[in-house]
Formats: structure tokens, C-alpha cells, sequence
């Protein structure tokens, strides 16, 4: 399961992987923009296509 975390103005997707944290930027400041990208990125990680 992923996340949204605000870092200077930015939204990153937080999640673990292989018992370490990332984070992948989502190259937007807008909340609902970031939300749509977080929805895409878990459906991506659920189906293996990392």
C-alpha cells in the first residue's frame, strides 16, 4: 500500500519495497493530480508492472 507525502510543494508516492522505503515523484503540487497518479501507480504495482 502507497501513499501520498507533500514535500516542498511536490507530492511523492511513499511505499516499501523489498523492506525499503521510496519514493517516487509525482511531478505535480495539485492534491487530485497526485491522487490519480497514486490510483495508476498501485493498480501498475498489483499487476506487476513495475
Amino acid at each position: 500500500m502507497a501513499s501520498l507525502k507533500l514535500r516542498a510543494s511536490t507530492h511523492y508516492i511513499h511505499f516499501y519495497s523489498g523492506g525499503r522505503q521510496r519514493r517516487v515523484n509525482t511531478d505535480t503540487d495539485c492534491l487530485q493530480i497526485a491522487k490519480e497518479k497514486l490510483r495508476q501507480f498501485e493498480s501498475a504495482r498489483h499487476c506487476g508492472d513495475d
